[in-house]
């Protein structure tokens, strides 16, 4: 209203979280955030969790990496756009002090959009930021610890089936995988899936790590996956053609594109 012409608008709210278990945002007014008004002039609000503080973030809309493919051929819908990005890993004992903020934002705010940049963040973590997070269409993990199957007590089997039935997550971005297992547990956990990146080191058996990964997609019945992209700073057009030729001698796909830009080979899956 008093600057008609302004285009780019940058602002970060801070508030210092505080150690009491009722931990409440006294001062903060988030809910002037995260309303139409941001959205409507497409300026990108995200809400930013360190260990010490919350941040309100509102800086102009760029694409983020679930827009540059497009799966559905829909227009990026703005109003669906909201991130949250944890950028911390609590310890066991501060899991729940965490928790009870992201409820606290939910009040204010829906989320679509989770990024952890933490390595090594263990699922059942996530598991439990998930549940509080009914309308996530994307997930990005820097790196993940997965459980012992034989450890899990029957509260976190039953917490990751029910995650398993009713989440709609439908972009996932595992940036360094550890182990194929990573991978295999991710495609179980998400049966919406449809975009799937997986950041991969120099030294993995590519043709190898193809071959399980896509012998699980084909095993799984009512599978959506639409695009698998590996990202591996080694990747040239060599390896995609040795990609292609592991796919056709195997049958592993039958009606499929392969492509490369940069350092990922993106499938597509007809």
């Amino acid at each position: 209203q008093n600057f008609p012409q302004l285009e780019k608008f940058y602002f970060n709210y801070n508030v210092a979280t505080h150690d009491d278990d009722d931990f409440i945002f006294y001062d903060c007014v988030c809910d002037q955030f995260i309303s139409s008004f941001w959205i409507e002039r497409q300026w990108f609000v995200e809400v930013a969790y360190t260990r010490a503080t919350i941040s309100i973030i509102i800086k102009p809309y760029r694409q983020k990496w679930y827009e540059f493919i497009n799966i559905d051929n829909d227009d990026f819908n703005v109003y669906h756009s909201t991130l949250l990005t944890i950028r911390y890993k609590p310890i066991d004992e501060y899991r729940q002090t965490l928790l009870d903020e992201i409820e606290w934002i939910l009040d204010v705010a829906t989320i679509y959009h989770l990024e952890i940049s933490e390595e090594d963040f263990f699922i059942g973590a996530i598991i439990e930021i998930m549940n509080l997070l009914p309308d996530l269409d994307s997930l990005k993990l820097s790196s993940i610890t997965l459980p012992t199957t034989t450890l899990l007590s029957i509260e976190e089997r039953e917490e990751i089936n029910f995650i398993v039935y009713n989440n709609e997550i439908t972009k996932v971005y595992l940036e360094k995988m550890n182990k194929f297992d990573d991978v295999l547990f991710l495609i179980d956990l998400f049966p919406e899936l449809k975009y799937l990146q997986i950041g991969c080191t120099s030294d993995i058996d590519i043709n190898l790590f193809l071959q399980i990964i896509l012998m699980k997609i084909n095993n799984k019945t009512d599978f959506n996956l639409h695009l698998l992209a590996i990202s591996i700073p080694t990747a040239d057009d060599s390896m995609m053609k040795r990609m292609q030729n592991i796919i056709d001698s195997k049958s592993l796909l039958f009606n499929y594109t392969i492509k490369r830009t940069y350092d990922t080979i993106f499938l597509r899956m007809k």
